[in-house]
């Protein structure tokens, strides 16, 4: 039927044409920015989605630099003990030269020199070791590390530094003297006291093995913590790339195609125009 009141095949035309424009803005607006949810009302699903999986990403990115800190501080904590555990093992080694009975007093007196220096560097080491501010050697602290994205207190782990400041009794060193100037801390005057600070010193020993032990296990827990962060992490943007991410071919191929079905709708609505300009021709 010819009419001129109502141009359904133009008005057609014009519906596929508004189709395929706003197809070409959203494929633009994809190879523009990169990713397919330019926004939520693309697919509110898969923004969730993605929101979700790059919080993680996050979170495991963030917790995986916490335990990063905690290496590092436990890395802190254990050079010092190693300074402890030499300065005590040469300490032990003047313990034993002074047992010698054979000594003369200015060679005791020189060994008490040696152990004099060693005792103060000792002290000096257990007071000024820290990290950021918090006393390593000096206190008996429970350090919280969040490892986990999530907050869940199951994902910590807890460094406990010790205090070798206390008395040998609660767990500190005989060669600590809050005093760094202090002489005789160790006493190897005599054989008879050289004897017992091969005890006090053996004693020593043990207890900066038993931390620097207990510092290696944190620190196994950190790296392994750290590897398992890292493949969430990497999993998490995988499954987030295949969600969000433009597929640039597809893309590519289906922008092409959107601008030939416009130029169709275009090239058929002018045709639509010229089919009802020829019902005026009826007037003639």
């Amino acid at each position: 039927m010819l009419t001129i009141g109502s141009n359904l095949s133009a008005l057609n035309a014009q519906t596929q044409l508004d189709k395929s424009h706003k197809k070409t803005e959203q494929t633009l607006a994809e190879l523009s920015s990169g990713t397919q949810l330019s926004s939520a009302a693309v697919n509110a699903a898969n923004t969730a989605l993605s929101q979700s999986l790059e919080a993680q990403v996050r979170g495991d990115n963030q917790a995986s630099n916490n335990a990063l800190d905690g290496i590092s501080l436990v890395q802190t904590a254990d050079g010092a003990l190693s300074q402890l555990q030499d300065n005590s093992q040469q300490l032990q080694d003047l313990a034993i030269q002074a047992g010698d009975a054979a000594l003369s007093s200015s060679n005791r007196q020189s060994l008490q020199q040696q152990a004099d220096q060693l005792t103060q560097s000792n002290s000096a080491i257990i007071q000024n070791t820290q990290y950021n501010g918090t006393p390593l050697l000096s206190s008996n602290n429970a350090l919280q590390f969040q490892i986990g994205p999530d907050g869940n207190s199951s994902n910590q782990i807890s460094v406990n530094t010790t205090d070798l400041s206390a008395s040998p009794a609660s767990g500190g060193l005989h060669s600590y003297n809050a005093n760094l100037n202090a002489t005789g801390t160790i006493d190897l005057s005599s054989p008879a006291s050289a004897l017992a600070a091969q005890s006090h010193i053996q004693t020593d020993l043990n207890t900066i093995s038993s931390s620097r032990t207990q510092l290696g296990a944190s620190s196994n827990q950190f790296t392994a913590a750290i590897n398992n962060l890292q493949n969430s992490a990497l999993n998490a943007q995988a499954a987030n790339s295949r969600i969000s991410d433009t597929d640039y071919a597809a893309a590519t191929a289906q922008l092409v195609q959107q601008q030939l079905l416009g130029q169709a709708a275009l090239a058929i609505q002018g045709q639509a125009n010229i089919s009802q300009r020829s019902a005026l021709s009826l007037l003639g």
